[in-house]
């Protein structure tokens, strides 16, 4: 399920986005500028709502520090405003928004908004040549694995399981979804999983720490490990 950031400070409009959107997405809410962009590092949101007025530090200057930081600069950012002038349009876009909704607004359009900006943002994501972080380059087109920039090597299968997990960050993707998804029609034990993540996790070495094992759920890749070589291995338990 997706992640919503919404960073608003009236209470009614928490409440009616928030309601509107609980059904469909995982909906996260800070009241200030501020605390929104720490919760925007802290949750990594697949789209963020922001409000221009926010108090001391509004949504322009909000905007310009999500997309100064790396966990956001490819965020989409959808501005919430009553302003309806043009300056205010014309500042959200050349700061990096990809949309702008006035307010009062309907649900169902903010719903669809929405829903568009999440799918072009996933269409972008696995549409890219590569994926670099900290020592680890993923190159998709030439299906290979760079570690400092030394080539490791990685079968046809664990590229792809690895291209997978990377195409899909900060979700928890259970067994029965990773072995449709990279194994297609099977009648394998959803064990294989763990045995291929633990190759790849092996091969990964201090990057391991990039997959995470959420007990009794399934796996996670996280772009941004706290600290690399943290593996959680002993998290590797049937699941519940």
């Amino acid at each position: 399920m997706e992640k919503i950031l919404v960073i608003e400070d009236n209470k009614d409009y928490q409440f009616l986005i928030q309601t509107s959107l609980g059904k469909d997405y995982r909906v996260v809410v800070a009241d200030n500028g501020n605390s929104g962009v720490d919760l925007a590092k802290e949750h990594r949101p697949d789209l963020i709502l922001l409000d221009i007025s926010l108090g001391e530090v509004d949504g322009f200057e909000v905007c310009h520090r999500l997309r100064a930081q790396k966990e956001t600069e490819k965020t989409p950012i959808i501005f919430l405003s009553s302003r309806s002038d043009t300056s205010a349009k014309k500042m959200g876009f050349d700061l990096g928004a990809d949309d702008y909704v006035q307010k009062p607004f309907e649900a169902e359009e903010l719903l669809a908004r929405i829903r568009t900006r999440i799918k072009q943002s996933r269409v972008n994501r696995e549409n890219l040549p590569a994926f670099e972080c900290k020592g680890l380059k993923v190159d998709f087109v030439g299906h290979r694995v760079f570690l400092n920039e030394k080539e490791v090597g990685f079968s046809a299968l664990e590229f792809k399981l690895l291209s997978f997990f990377i195409r899909h960050p900060d979700r928890v993707l259970a067994r029965d979804k990773i072995l449709n998804s990279v194994w297609g029609e099977t009648f394998v034990s959803d064990r294989v999983v763990d045995s291929h993540i633990r190759t790849i996790r092996k091969k990964l070495g201090p990057f391991k720490g990039h997959i995470e094992s959420i007990y009794g759920e399934g796996y996670r890749f996280n772009p941004n490990p706290l600290s690399q070589g943290n593996s959680h291995e002993e998290e590797e338990k049937p699941a519940a």
